[in-house]
């Protein structure tokens, strides 16, 4: 009987963990926050964004901590980035956060120079100016 028990506590266990570690990030926004100054579609800054947000998306996985700052590449208007993710996160899991993340800050700070997007598991940011969270 006792070892009956015992399997099955052992089994209820190992089915928890097993679903702790198989979570999806937590996406739930805790802070938003964007410049009012815009830039045009298509515009220098536009391109340097969008190559910024990727480069932040990839390879923020594959940091330390998943701590990545990044400058972007485009001299004509160029834009700095940070990313962090949960340490706690899987690799998997951490690029999960960060292309929603990617796609959300897009959304909800259209055409925004600067903005800076706080997820529960993931955080994300970009300015015209040099900066340090």
């Amino acid at each position: 009987m006792a070892t009956s028990q015992r399997i099955v506590a052992l089994t209820f266990v190992l089915l928890w963990i097993g679903n702790v570690a198989s979570d999806d990030p937590d996406t739930s926004e805790t802070f938003l926050a964007y410049n009012l100054a815009r830039y045009q579609l298509n515009d220098h800054f536009s391109f340097s964004l969008m190559t910024l947000l990727s480069h932040l998306e990839q390879g923020t996985p594959y940091k330390p901590n998943y701590d990545y700052y990044t400058t972007s590449l485009y001299q004509e208007a160029v834009a700095y980035g940070h990313a962090t993710c949960n340490p706690a996160l899987s690799y998997d899991n951490c690029s999960t956060c960060l292309n929603y993340a990617h796609g959300h800050v897009l959304d909800e700070c259209y055409l925004s120079i600067g903005a800076r997007l706080d997820l529960q598991d993931c955080k994300v940011r970009y300015e015209q100016y040099l900066f340090i969270d």
